[in-house]
């Protein structure tokens, strides 16, 4: 979740602790602020978190939190995956970096959670996320180490990077692998093993992404273009040419084949009576 304008004075756990679902013995809390500082205390500790880092806690100890020109806090509550104490996390954490990207598809609605076992499987991918963000915050440079000799991001952690950020026109293998620690030829050579290339997959899911979104109903309203620099292009033309190659007609025609389809299946008048 986020949190808009938040007091200057935060203290955890409150008597509404019962009714947040919150476990002190199960729960962890991820916490990171767009703008400003925040300074949690907790435990004799006391740690200073700046724009894009993260602090990571026990909900279920006391806590308080010091807001200085923070106008929104994101909030990340997860299953305990045995870290426990209050740990700060650097803004260039890879780790961090893909659970903000992972967080943000979630939250817009990108990806789908419309049953307990994809559910599942996003908190268990969040909190290896969170896990990986420790595991670097308290041993930098041995990670830094092991990234160069022995890489070890899978293809389905990558893909879920690039799904997140379907969006960004800039998106680029430079730049995910520099995210992770890893050289682009590294990443490449996972699309390799699958007979395709990354620009290959990259195209893919966005025209996916676009050709759904065509037949959603509830974005019928939107203009092609829009959906077109929705799902990151940057290109109109481009985007006609190769949505029409991929699905053999126009984005336009695409849709005007869902909205016939929806009026051919409408129940009649007498029927809805």
């Amino acid at each position: 979740m986020s949190c808009f304008d938040p007091a200057p004075l935060w203290t955890m756990p409150d008597d509404d602790t019962a009714t947040t679902g919150v476990d002190s013995l199960q729960d962890i809390l991820v916490l990171r602020p767009s703008d400003g500082v925040v300074i949690v205390q907790q435990d004799g500790q006391r740690q200073t978190c700046m724009p894009r880092e993260a602090i990571i806690l026990d909900p279920g100890r006391a806590t308080t939190f010091i807001m200085n020109d923070v106008s929104r806090v994101d909030c990340l509550l997860l299953p305990s995956n045995g870290h426990t104490g209050l740990r700060h996390i650097a803004h260039d954490n890879g780790g961090l970096i893909a659970l903000g990207h992972y967080a943000a598809a979630v939250m817009r609605g990108l990806l789908p959670m419309n049953s307990a076992a994809l559910t599942g499987l996003a908190i268990d991918y969040m909190n290896g996320l969170v896990a990986t963000m420790i595991d670097e915050a308290d041993a930098p440079a041995r990670r830094a180490a092991w990234r160069q000799d022995r890489p070890t991001i899978s293809l389905l952690s990558l893909k879920a990077d690039i799904e997140a950020s379907l969006s960004q026109p800039t998106l680029s293998l430079e730049r995910l692998a520099t995210t992770h620690g890893v050289t682009a030829r590294y990443f490449q050579k996972l699309f390799e093993a699958e007979g395709r290339t990354f620009s290959d997959y990259l195209l893919e899911r966005r025209l996916e992404r676009a050709f759904h979104m065509l037949r959603d109903g509830n974005r019928g309203d939107r203009a092609v273009s829009t959906i077109a620099f929705e799902v990151g292009f940057g290109d109109l033309s481009y985007f006609n040419r190769t949505f029409k190659k991929r699905f053999g007609a126009t984005p336009r025609e695409i849709r005007a084949r869902f909205e016939a389809m929806l009026l051919d299946t409408a129940p009649e008048p007498d029927t809805l009576a």
